[in-house]
C-alpha cells in the first residue's frame, strides 16, 4: 500500500513539473534573490521586421529567446487598453488590445507593462480574466506610498518594479521608502553617468538582494553602455553592466544579439 502511495505521489509531482510553463520558470528566476542569471527584456517586442507593440512583435521576441516583453499600454477615450507608444484618443484599426497581447503571451513569456500604471485596476481585471496576472511586471516612477495605495490589497500578489532615476535628487530616499513599504524584488535603474556615486549607494541600500533592470536602447539611460556600444564591443556595453553593477535584467532593442551574447559569455 505504501509503495502505491509513493508511486502515486511521484506521478503527481511529475505532472506538476510538466505543468510549469516557460513563463512560470522565468518568474521563479526573477523572484529568486540568489539567481544570478540575466533576464532579457525585448523593448516593444522584437520589432525590427514587424510592427512594434503588436502580437507579431511578441511572437518574434519569444522566438528570439526573450524572457520578458515590454509593451506600452494606453487607454482610448472609449476606455479600451491598447498597445501604443504615444498618447491616443481613438483606437487605430490595426492596434493590438492588451487582452490580445496577454492571451498571445500566456504561459510563454513575462510581460512588462509601461506607461499605464494609473490604469492598474483595469489591467488587473483583464489579467485575472485571461489568467495572466502572474506574468505581468508593473512599473512606475511614483513614490512608494502612492504606488502602495494604488495597488491596495493586490500589492502583495503582483510584481511591481519602481523606476529610479539615480542621478536625480531624491533617488536614494525613494529607494529607502520602497524598501520599507514594498521590498520590491526588482528595480529599474536609469542613469546617464556611469561614475555617479548613487550607483554604488543604491546597491547597498537594497542589500544586494534585488534584481537590477537597466535599459540599453539609448546611452542616456545606461551611462553610455547601450546597444550601439554593445554591438561594437559587448564587453564594454552589456559586459560592463553585468560585471560592474551586477545587472540582472536588460531591456534591449537587440534581443537576439543579447541572448546570443549571454549564452556565450
Amino acid at each position: 500500500m505504501k509503495r502505491w502511495l509513493f508511486i502515486a505521489a511521484s506521478a503527481l509531482m511529475s505532472v506538476s513539473a510538466l505543468a510549469q510553463t516557460r513563463a512560470d520558470s522565468i518568474r521563479v528566476r526573477l523572484l529568486d534573490p540568489s539567481d544570478r542569471s540575466v533576464l532579457v527584456a525585448s523593448h516593444r517586442g522584437d520589432w525590427k521586421d514587424v510592427p512594434e507593440n503588436s502580437v507579431a512583435s511578441i511572437e518574434a521576441a519569444i522566438l528570439a529567446g526573450a524572457d520578458i516583453v515590454e509593451v506600452d499600454v494606453r487607454r482610448t477615450l472609449g476606455g479600451e487598453l491598447i498597445l501604443h507608444h504615444g498618447p491616443v484618443l481613438f483606437r487605430p484599426a490595426d492596434a493590438t488590445s492588451l487582452e490580445e497581447a496577454l492571451l498571445a503571451s500566456k504561459g510563454r513569456v513575462m510581460i512588462n507593462i509601461d506607461k499605464a500604471f494609473r490604469h492598474f485596476r483595469q489591467i488587473v481585471r483583464i489579467a485575472r480574466r485571461t489568467g495572466t496576472l502572474n506574468q505581468i511586471i508593473f512599473k512606475s516612477g511614483m513614490r512608494a506610498g502612492e504606488a502602495k495605495a494604488l495597488m491596495g490589497e493586490d500589492a502583495g500578489e503582483v510584481i511591481f518594479m519602481p523606476i529610479i532615476h539615480l542621478c536625480s535628487g531624491g533617488a536614494l530616499a525613494s529607494i529607502e521608502e520602497y524598501e520599507k513599504a514594498l521590498s520590491p524584488c526588482i528595480y529599474e535603474w536609469v542613469f546617464n553617468d556611469d561614475s555617479h556615486p548613487a550607483l554604488t549607494i543604491a546597491g547597498a541600500l537594497s542589500g544586494g538582494r534585488r534584481r537590477i533592470w537597466v535599459n540599453t536602447m539609448w546611452g542616456s539611460l545606461c551611462g553610455g553602455h547601450d546597444d550601439a556600444l554593445s554591438l561594437k564591443d559587448p564587453l564594454a556595453g552589456y559586459g560592463w553592466l553585468i560585471r560592474e553593477l551586477g545587472v540582472g535584467a536588460i531591456q534591449t532593442d537587440e534581443t537576439a544579439y543579447l541572448v546570443d551574447y549571454l549564452k556565450n559569455r
